[in-house]
C-alpha cells in the first residue's frame, strides 16, 4: 500500500517534541470487566438454580445457562449467549444487541443504550480497549464481529467502578471464545440477496488499495514544496519573483500535465448487475489433558462474507423542497474476513492463562452518481446538477491479548481462605486507508418536457475533478488487573475488590487532495462522461487550460493525537443471608488528551513554529488534562418465593460519571458519513460532559426460564454533546458538535419472557422514556428546548418463537421498532429539528435439523420493506422528508455442519 509520508525532518522533530512535552507525566487507561476472564469481581454468590425443563426447547434452555450470571450482577445488567444470538439468526455483533432491551441499532453498527448515542457507550473486547476503524466513530462497528466468535455479550447499563468512568448509556463487552471444553468443528456456508439489487447497480473498473498518491506525485509535492500548479512549478524553476519566459511555462504545464495524467482516473461510472451475496465460516478446536491437572486447548475461527447492495437515496432541500431534490444511485461492493485464533493453559481448574489474536478486513469499494437540481440548475431551465464519486475505503483491525485467570486457596483463617487475581494485556491497531476518492462535478442538459438528458459535460469550475488521500492509524495498548478477596462470616459474605487499568491511544490522521481545476475551459474540452473527458487524449491536450493542484480539500486536514489515561478503582460487596446485598466503590481516572495538526504542505516550518507559541500561551486549544473520583453505590433485595417467582430481586443504584468527546469530535476536520452521504466537522471547544445516575430494576425469575423484568432510571447531564447542521445552502448537509447547557432522560423498562404451551414462547422488551436538552441562547437554534439526539420515546422488541417436541424445528419471527428521533438541530433559518423516522422491522428464522450435525437455517429480513426516512418541518410549516435510503427486504440461506 502506498502511504502518505512527509519529509520534512523539522517538523517532524517538532510535532514529536511538542507532544512529548504534552505528555511528560506518567499516566495511562485501560478497562476491565467483571468477569470476562473466568473470574467475577464480584462475590461468588451461589444463586438458586433454576430447574431446566429440556421440551422448553432451545432458545429457553440457552436463557436459562445464563440467567444465574444475570442473578448475580449487583448492578443491572443484561447478558445474551451465543445459542440465543444462533436461534434469532442474527449474523453479526450489531444485529444481536438490537434485540436486548433499551438498544437501539444506528446505521446496522452502533448501539444507542437507552436512546444514548454511541458517544455515551464504549464497547470493551474481553474487557479490553481496542481502537476503532471507522474514520466516522470512535467507538467499534459492531457488525465487523461475526456471530460466531462470541461466547456471551453483556451489556451494563448501571455504572461500577471496575469499568471505565465514560459510561453515559451502558457498556458493552464482547467475550469471545476461548480455550474448548471439548472438540469443535462447524463449518457454514450461505448465499443471500436483496430486493434493492432486483435492478441494476452501477460501478466502476474498482479501486485498489496499492492506488494511493502516485510516486510521480509525490515527488513533486516534494520538489515544488506542494506547489504545483502551473504557475508556480514554473515560478519555482525561475526563482521567487523572477519572469517566466514562455518557454518555461510551457515545460511548467507540462510538468503539470503529466502529474495530472499520472492519477488513477479510471472512473468511468457504467450500469453492473450485481450478485447474490455469500460467504462462510469455519471454527476449529480442542483441549487436551496433558495430566491430570493440567489442560491445553486452541481454537481458530474464519469467517468471510461478500456482498453487492445498491444503496439509492432520494434528498430534498428543506426551504424549497420543489426546486431543490436529488437522486442519488449508490453501488457497493463489501468484501469481510476475520481470522480469530486462541490458546490457552489450564492448571486444575485453579489458573488458567490463554491467548488471542484477531485480524479484521473490511474493504468496501463504491460508486454514486447523483443527479438533481438547486438554486442555479432548475428543470424548468432544462439544467441538471451531476455529482460522480467513487471511492475505494480499507479497514483494517488487529488485536493481541493475553488474559489470566487465578485462584488461590489457603487456610489463612476460617473466614478468608481463598483469593483471585485477573489480569490482562492487550495491544491493538486500527488502519484505514482511503488511497483513491474522487468527485467530478457535472451538469446535465436535459429536455424541459420529458426530462431526458440531452447532453453531459463537466463543470467548468475550480475543484472541477478532486482526488482525495486519506490514511488513519490508531494504536491502543492497554492492560490491568483486578484482585478479589473474599471475606466469609457465615451468612454473610463480604468480597473486597480492587484493581488498575491503562491505556494509551495514539492516532496519526494524514491526508492530501490533488484537484484538477478548469475555470475557462470551452464545452468542448468539457462534453462527456468523466471518462471521455478525464481520458488521456482529451486531458493531455495542452490546447485545454487544465491546471493541478494540491488543494487543501473538504475534510482533507491532517492532525496526530493522543490519549492517556491511568485508573484505579476500589470495591466492596456485601451480601447478607442472600437476602440484602449492598455493593458500593469509587473509581479513579487520570485523563490526558493532545490533538495537534498537521500541515503536510507546509515546507517552510512557519506551522509548527505558530504550533508552538501557540501552545505556550494557549495551551488548553489542543491539551486536555483531568482527573476525577467516580462513586457508584448499589442496593439489592432478593427474596425467593415472592409473587411465585423462584428468584425475586429489586435493586436500586446511584453512580456519577464522565463523558468525553472523542478524537474525531474534537478535531478541525470534515470527513464524510459514508453510510447517509453527509459531512461532519468536529469541534475543538467541546467540554466533557458531566453525569448522575439513578436506576431501579425489579426481576422475578419463575420456573422453567419464565422471568419478567421491570427497570426505571434517570440520567441528568451537565453539558451534554448534541449533534447539529451548521447553517449552509439548501442541499448540502454539514453537521457539528456543540455542548448543550443540559440535560436529562428518563424511563421505563419492562421485558420478559413466557412458555405458553405446545413448544411455543413469547418474549420482548419495551422501553418508554422522554428527555429535555437545554441549547445555548443566542445561537440560532429553532429549539432551545427539545429531546436529545437519537432518544426514541418508545423502542419495542417482541418474538413469537416455536421449538418442536423433537427438537428438529425451531422458528422465530422477530418484531422490532423504534420511535422517531432527533437526527440533528435545526439552526437558523426557522427550521424545525430533522427525526428520523420510526422503523418497523420483521424478520422471520426458520432452521432445521435433520441430524445432530447438520441444519439449514433461512432468514427473511425486513419483511415490511420499510425505508429508512428522515423528515424535517420547514419555516413555512411544511413537513418535508429530507432524506429516504431504501432498505429493501433480505433473503438468506445457510447450511451448517458441526461435529
Amino acid at each position: 500500500m502506498r502511504t502518505i509520508t512527509t519529509k520534512r525532518s523539522q517538523i517532524s522533530l517538532a510535532i514529536i517534541a511538542a507532544s512529548a512535552a504534552l505528555f511528560s507525566s506518567q499516566g495511562a487507561v485501560a478497562q476491565s470487566d467483571e468477569d470476562d476472564n473466568g473470574m467475577s469481581s464480584q462475590p461468588a454468590i451461589q444463586a438458586p438454580v433454576i430447574e431446566e425443563v429440556l421440551t422448553i426447547g432451545r432458545l429457553q434452555s440457552a436463557s436459562d445457562s445464563i440467567i444465574d450470571e444475570r442473578i448475580e450482577q449487583p448492578f443491572s445488567a443484561d447478558v445474551l449467549g451465543f445459542d440465543q444470538i444462533s436461534r434469532a439468526g442474527d449474523a453479526d455483533i450489531a444485529s444481536a444487541l438490537g434485540r436486548v432491551t433499551g438498544l437501539t441499532v444506528v446505521d446496522d453498527q452502533y448501539v444507542y443504550v437507552r436512546s444514548l448515542g454511541e458517544r455515551y457507550s464504549s464497547v470493551n473486547l474481553n474487557g479490553a480497549s481496542v481502537p476503532s476503524p471507522e474514520l466516522t466513530r470512535n467507538v467499534l462497528p459492531l457488525d465487523l464481529f461475526p456471530s460466531t466468535i462470541v461466547k456471551t455479550l453483556k451489556v451494563q447499563k448501571a455504572f461500577s467502578p471496575d469499568l471505565p468512568a465514560t459510561f453515559g448509556g451502558g457498556n458493552v463487552n464482547i467475550r469471545t471464545k476461548g480455550m474448548p471444553e471439548d472438540v469443535v468443528f462447524d463449518v457454514s456456508i450461505g448465499t443471500g440477496w436483496n430486493t434493492v439489487n432486483n435492478d441494476d447497480g452501477i460501478f466502476y473498473s474498482g479501486g485498489d488499495v496499492d492506488n494511493g498518491v502516485p510516486d510521480q506525485l509525490s515527488r513533486a509535492i516534494t520538489l515544488y514544496q506542494g506547489n504545483i500548479t502551473t504557475n508556480e512549478i514554473a515560478q519555482t524553476m525561475v526563482g521567487q519573483g523572477q519572469s517566466v519566459s514562455p518557454e518555461v511555462r510551457a515545460q511548467a504545464q507540462q510538468i503539470n500535465r503529466d502529474l495530472m495524467l499520472s492519477l488513477d482516473r479510471d472512473v468511468e461510472i457504467t450500469p453492473q448487475s450485481l450478485d447474490p451475496d455469500y460467504g462462510g465460516k469455519l471454527s476449529l478446536g480442542n483441549s487436551w489433558y496433558v495430566s491430570d491437572d493440567w489442560r491445553i486447548g486452541a481454537l481458530a475461527n474464519l469467517s468471510y462474507d461478500h456482498e453487492w447492495r445498491n444503496k439509492n437515496q432520494s434528498k430534498k432541500g428543506i426551504g424549497n423542497p420543489e426546486e431543490v431534490n436529488s437522486e442519488v444511485q449508490r453501488t457497493s461492493e463489501e468484501t469481510r474476513t476475520l481470522a480469530a485464533v486462541s490458546g490457552g493453559v489450564s492448571f486444575q481448574e485453579m489458573h488458567t492463562i490463554e491467548a488471542s489474536g484477531f485480524y479484521i478486513t473490511d474493504v468496501e469499494d463504491r460508486a454514486s452518481i447523483s443527479s438533481g437540481f438547486d438554486a442555479n440548475n432548475r428543470q424548468s431551465d432544462g439544467s441538471q446538477v451531476l455529482d460522480y464519486q467513487t471511492r475505494y475505503e480499507e479497514r483494517r483491525l488487529t488485536i493481541g491479548q493475553v488474559t489470566g485467570d487465578h485462584n488461590f486457596e489457603f487456610d489463612l483463617t476460617d473466614a478468608i481462605d481463598e483469593l483471585g487475581v485477573d489480569w490482562y494485556y492487550s495491544d491493538s491497531r486500527a488502519e484505514t486507508a482511503i488511497p483513491n476518492e474522487v468527485n467530478i462535478k457535472a451538469s446535465n442538459l436535459i429536455d424541459t418536457e420529458t426530462g431526458e438528458v440531452t447532453n453531459t459535460r463537466l463543470q467548468s469550475t475550480t475543484n472541477m475533478a478532486s482526488f482525495g488521500f486519506l490514511q488513519l492509524e490508531d494504536n491502543v495498548t492497554s492492560y490491568g488487573y483486578d484482585v478479589e478477596l473474599p471475606i466469609n462470616f457465615g451468612d454473610t459474605l463480604l468480597t473486597l475488590t480492587g484493581g488498575y487499568d491503562y491505556s494509551d491511544k495514539t492516532r496519526a490522521y494524514y491526508g492530501y487532495t490533488a484537484a484538477i481545476n478548469a475555470p475557462g475551459i470551452s464545452n468542448d474540452a468539457l462534453e462527456g462522461t468523466p471518462g471521455h473527458v478525464l481520458g488521456d487524449e482529451n486531458l493531455g491536450n495542452l490546447d485545454y487550460n487544465f491546471d493541478l493542484t494540491m488543494d487543501p480539500g473538504l475534510g482533507k486536514e491532517s492532525y496526530i493525537a493522543a490519549q492517556k489515561t491511568d485508573a484505579a478503582y476500589g470495591m466492596f460487596d456485601l451480601n447478607i443471608d442472600y437476602t440484602w446485598r449492598l455493593t458500593g466503590g469509587v473509581r479513579y481516572e487520570d485523563f490526558r488528551q493532545a490533538v495537534l495538526p498537521v500541515d503536510l504542505l507546509d515546507y517552510t516550518g512557519e506551522s509548527i513554529v505558530d504550533l508552538n507559541q501557540d501552545l505556550e500561551e494557549n495551551p488548553e486549544n489542543y491539551v486536555v488534562k483531568d482527573d476525577g473520583w467516580y462513586p457508584s453505590l448499589a442496593l439489592t433485595f432478593m427474596n425467593q418465593g415472592f409473587m411465585g417467582a423462584d428468584d425475586f430481586q429489586v435493586r436500586a443504584s446511584v453512580a456519577q460519571t464522565v463523558v468525553r468527546p472523542d478524537l474525531r469530535e474534537v478535531s478541525d476536520v470534515q470527513y464524510l458519513d459514508p453510510e447517509l452521504d453527509v459531512r461532519v466537522v468536529g469541534n475543538p471547544n467541546l467540554q466533557f460532559s458531566e453525569l448522575d445516575h439513578f436506576d431501579l430494576r425489579t426481576e422475578w425469575f419463575y420456573p422453567g426460564g419464565d422471568n419478567f423484568t421491570v427497570s426505571l432510571f434517570y440520567k441528568d447531564i451537565v453539558n451534554p454533546i448534541e449533534q447539529a447542521r451548521q447553517p449552509g445552502s439548501d442541499d448540502d448537509i454539514l453537521l457539528t458538535y456543540y455542548n448543550a447547557v443540559s440535560g436529562e432522560i428518563y424511563g421505563l423498562e419492562f421485558e420478559g419472557l413466557k412458555d405458553i404451551g405446545a413448544g411455543f414462547f413469547v418474549s420482548g422488551n419495551l422501553t418508554l422514556s422522554d428527555s429535555e436538552i437545554v441549547s445555548p441562547e443566542g445561537q440560532g437554534f429553532t429549539n432551545t428546548v427539545r429531546r436529545m439526539t437519537g432518544q426514541s420515546e418508545y423502542v419495542m422488541n417482541a418474538q413469537l418463537g416455536f421449538d418442536s417436541e423433537d427438537g428438529m424445528h425451531t422458528a422465530s419471527l422477530l418484531y422490532n421498532v423504534f420511535g422517531d428521533r432527533v437526527y440533528y438541530a435545526a439552526v437558523l433559518d426557522g427550521h424545525d429539528d430533522a427525526y428520523e423516522q420510526p422503523y418497523h422491522s420483521l424478520d422471520l428464522v426458520y432452521t432445521f435439523y435433520p441430524t445432530e450435525t447438520l441444519s439449514m437455517k433461512f432468514k427473511l429480513s425486513n419483511l415490511l420493506d420499510q425505508d429508512r426516512e428522515f423528515e424535517q418541518v420547514n419555516s413555512g410549516g411544511e413537513s418535508v422528508t429530507i432524506l429516504t435510503q431504501e432498505q429493501g427486504t433480505g433473503i438468506g440461506l445457510d447450511f451448517k455442519y458441526s461435529f
